[in-house]
């Protein structure tokens, strides 16, 4: 689908939702993600919305059995809202924080905080309650892990034919997530997270040019595809050069860590559930390399 049209609609319903569930515990509800970025063009394609709920307390929230995070998936008028609850107190501490949310805290500080990044759908606006961007100590593992997460799920959508489309789209979350680490590496006053934003911002970036060259030439065809459902190249092609680029600069030290291929498969398997299907791709990478050179 493309960028809703009846978006206000929709955002009734999930604050109708809300209030008649939550209404005493809410203090405030945001909207993050593409479907908020008005910066996107018209034809972009929306294929979830994602809403952050904070509360005062957990108490009336309920939760799975195998987790103290809150969160739950709607569907609404054909369009699957992602719902996650933080508490106000946790968005100002980043230990409660890491026991109520899956998200990066730094990350979310910068979605809510800044107008460009987020919008007020509800309730309270308690920007100026949230630390100090000055305060924040960024956990570059963390947020270049998040690319790799979406990496490893594109990897494991591919092997169905049937969810090729599915595939496509976390590779692209794949690549906009390490733009952004790739901004906030590289320029620490960087705080903007719409996928725009960042690509543009490459551009400025003091980096070699053949590396910002290639990075925007995943972005540019990521960002093609959220408007048309096609890459200009072969999809196999582009997820390929893709995670060779990225080990290329981690065996080069041109990341936060300098890691070669084994230190690489180490460092992915304590991240989320081992990134079993990227390890996968990686290692049959590296048996075909090895096998070559004696030919």
């Amino acid at each position: 689908m493309n960028k809703i049209k009846t978006k206000d609609s929709i955002i009734s319903k999930i604050i109708a939702y809300l209030e008649d569930s939550f209404k005493e515990s809410i203090i405030s509800v945001f909207g993050i993600g593409s479907c908020f970025d008005i910066t996107l063009p018209s034809d972009w394609k929306i294929t979830d919305i994602d809403v952050i709920v904070i509360v005062n307390s957990f108490d009336k929230i309920p939760k799975l059995e195998w987790t103290e995070v809150r969160h739950e998936t709607k569907n609404v008028d054909n369009f699957n809202v992602w719902l996650g609850y933080n508490t106000l107190q946790g968005l100002k501490e980043k230990e409660l924080f890491i026991h109520q949310s899956f998200a990066n805290y730094e990350w979310s500080i910068l979605d809510l905080k800044f107008q460009e990044n987020s919008q007020l759908l509800y309730g309270k606006d308690i920007r100026n309650q949230l630390p100090k961007i000055s305060e924040l100590k960024y956990d570059f593992d963390d947020i270049f892990v998040r690319s790799l997460y979406h990496l490893d799920k594109s990897l494991k959508e591919s092997k169905s034919p049937q969810k090729i489309l599915d595939s496509m789209r976390e590779f692209t979350k794949a690549v906009f997530k390490f733009g952004f680490y790739f901004c906030k590496y590289f320029d620490k006053s960087y705080y903007l997270t719409s996928v725009l934003n960042i690509s543009n911002h490459i551009e400025y970036l003091h980096i070699e040019d053949k590396i910002k060259k290639n990075i925007l030439h995943f972005m540019r065809e990521s960002i093609n595809f959220r408007r048309t459902n096609k890459f200009s190249i072969e999809f196999k092609i582009l997820i390929k050069n893709f995670i060779f680029f990225i080990f290329s600069l981690l065996r080069n030290g041109y990341l936060h860590r300098k890691l070669e291929f084994q230190e690489f498969v180490n460092f992915l398997e304590k991240k989320f559930n081992g990134l079993p299907y990227l390890i996968k791709y990686l290692k049959t990478a590296k048996k075909i390399y090895d096998s070559s050179k004696f030919l």
